[in-house]
């Protein structure tokens, strides 16, 4: 921060030491000191910066750029007033840096000093008279200290510089305005029509300006007037609306009103405002939400290419709680219109998951890939959509695609489950060094995917390579998750697996208490027998067989373990 400072003073043009009152041989002392200065700033080493810089004040106290240099030190030190008295006498020696100045009248700003920060960005803009943007400055200060006579002339200097403009004259009436001058706001105003005659936009104005002050008469013909001259102009209609309001014509309001919103000329951000406002109006009033969507859809009738307007009905009765279905088929609506609009396809999705109907959203997500490439949660959607029906290669298809699609940017939760449904599918077909290859991926994005991890553990744990490993992965996922039985069987059969049997028997009694289902894991049971057989409680392990056998497993070697009541290694261990 402080070389940068150094930078921005140097780059003010003044030369180092003026030579004021000072030899010539002090002057080369005192420009060595400042160059050394310089550099101990460039190397960061502020104190021997500052120590230099106070040895260049003492061989010349003349020197506005120490001085100045001085005060940013102090600034930085938050020695506010020092950082003050030391700006005032780099100034004091140097008046016409306009950059000393600047940041003078800065300081008294922040000192919350506006009356001086006044005079200082006075006597810049004097020997500076195209400096427009101290000229805001200043007129802002005015307005602070409510100097409205003084804000007007710093105005009138903008104009005189920039030419007359909308925003220059609209700012003389506000000030008119605040002084409690309204002829000459008005007069101003009146100024800017007559400028314009052909932009119908500020004879509106003037109409507005004579509602904000009580005058609806004159108002109401200066509007009819705008009306009769431009029938479709929404700002008019709007104007129009808001006079019928105030005066009590409920009717004529609403009429006008619609008229508005079923208008095509009329913006999108006009309606929407509109239509926010007649919510709350029916909410506040207790109003039947029907009514709101009915209105809805009379517009929409009227531009059925209105995405916007198509999407805020579909919010609104989402909001209101309107049947699912029907909620549906408004988000449906929008995309008929605007098909690559991904939010409202993602919230129908969102709507159908919990009804588990693949096939529909596996119809939503197929257009979406082609309208949104680069959005991830259309092809995760549509593979676990593909998954859930047993689909197994659309589902890893659908991955495949979406991995196409990963950059730095992406989701990374979503990235790692791809990853390990991948890896389960891979898995699954027979293909274990690509499984394990997409788990590996799946880490590298999420290293705490729980699921991947115990997956991998225990495919790993079957082929019999690997086991310090896939004890590792199984050891978080019981951390994390100390009552889950899939994963305290997992970990159980890792330590199985390494001949710990003491220790398996331990986590497979935790995995059987928590097993609280009606409908029993036969894995696990058997897995606790095939446990406690090679603990010596042949017993207790037979015994388990035949639970799990009655729970419905499949396993062929079972049978045999119950009659020759002995822990038998299947065929895929």
């Amino acid at each position: 921060m402080m070389v940068f400072l150094f930078l921005l003073c140097m780059a003010t043009g003044v030369t180092r030491g003026d030579g004021r009152g000072i030899s010539a041989a002090d002057s080369v002392r005192y420009n060595y000191f400042f160059i050394e200065a310089e550099r101990q700033l460039n190397a960061s080493h502020f104190d021997a910066a500052f120590d230099l810089l106070e040895h260049c004040l003492t061989i010349n106290p003349n020197a506005s750029e120490a001085w100045y240099l001085r005060s940013m030190f102090m600034s930085e030190m938050k020695k506010d007033s020092l950082a003050m008295a030391n700006l005032k006498k780099a100034v004091s020696l140097n008046p016409k840096n306009s950059y000393y100045q600047e940041r003078l009248a800065e300081l008294y700003v922040n000192a919350k000093d506006y009356t001086k920060a006044e005079e200082v960005y006075e006597a810049v803009v004097a020997d500076n008279h195209e400096r427009v943007d101290l000229l805001g400055i200043l007129a802002q200060l005015y307005q602070q200290d409510r100097e409205y006579d003084k804000m007007l002339k710093v105005v009138n200097r903008i104009e005189s510089v920039e030419g007359n403009s909308e925003e220059l004259t609209l700012t003389k009436m506000r000030i008119y305005e605040a002084k409690g001058d309204k002829k000459s706001a008005w007069k101003a105003l009146r100024s800017l029509s007559d400028e314009h005659p052909s932009d119908l936009n500020y004879k509106v104005m003037m109409g507005n300006w004579l509602m904000q002050n009580n005058k609806q008469k004159k108002a109401y013909k200066i509007f009819q007037k705008a009306l009769k001259e431009e029938p479709d102009n929404s700002f008019v209609q709007t104007s129009m609306y808001d006079y019928y309001q105030a005066v009590g014509e409920d009717s004529l309001a609403r009429q006008m009103m619609e008229d508005i919103l079923m208008s095509s000329k009329t913006s999108t951000e006009t309606k929407a405002t509109m239509m926010r406002q007649v919510i709350q109006d029916n909410q506040r009033e207790n109003g039947d939400s029907l009514e709101v969507k009915n209105l809805f859809d009379k517009i929409l009738q009227a531009n059925p290419q209105d995405a916007d307007m198509a999407e805020l009905k579909a919010v609104y009765m989402s909001l209101k709680q309107f049947p699912l279905d029907s909620v549906n088929q408004a988000l449906r609506d929008v995309l008929k219109i605007a098909p690559d609009n991904a939010g409202v396809r993602l919230q129908i999705i969102q709507n159908l998951w919990p009804k588990k109907d693949w096939d529909q959203i596996i119809e939503l997500c197929k257009p979406a890939v082609q309208y949104n490439p680069d959005e991830m949660a259309f092809y995760y959607f549509m593979g676990l959509s593909y998954y859930q029906k047993d689909d197994e290669d659309n589902a890893l298809d659908a991955f495949r695609r979406g991995v196409d699609e990963i950059n730095d940017q992406s989701n990374k939760e979503i990235v790692s489950d791809f990853y390990a449904i991948m890896g389960d599918i891979l898995h699954k077909k027979g293909l274990d060094n690509d499984a394990f290859a997409a788990y590996d991926s799946c880490l590298q994005w999420k290293d705490d995917n729980i699921g991947a991890l115990n997956n991998y553990a225990y495919f790993l744990s079957l082929k019999g390579n690997d086991l310090q490993k896939a004890e590792q992965m199984s050891y978080k996922t019981v951390k994390a998750e100390p009552t889950n039985p899939t994963y305290l069987d997992t970990y159980a059969w890792i330590l199985f697996k390494q001949e710990r049997f003491a220790e398996a028997q331990i986590y497979i009694d935790q995995a059987l208490a928590n097993d609280t289902d009606s409908l029993q894991s036969d894995v696990i049971i058997e897995h606790a027998g095939d446990i406690y057989a090679m603990n010596g409680d042949i017993e207790k392990a037979v015994e388990l067989w035949k639970k799990a056998q009655d729970a419905g497993s499949d396993n062929p070697i079972l049978p045999q373990k119950i009659n020759e009541k002995r822990y038998i290694k299947n065929e895929d261990e």
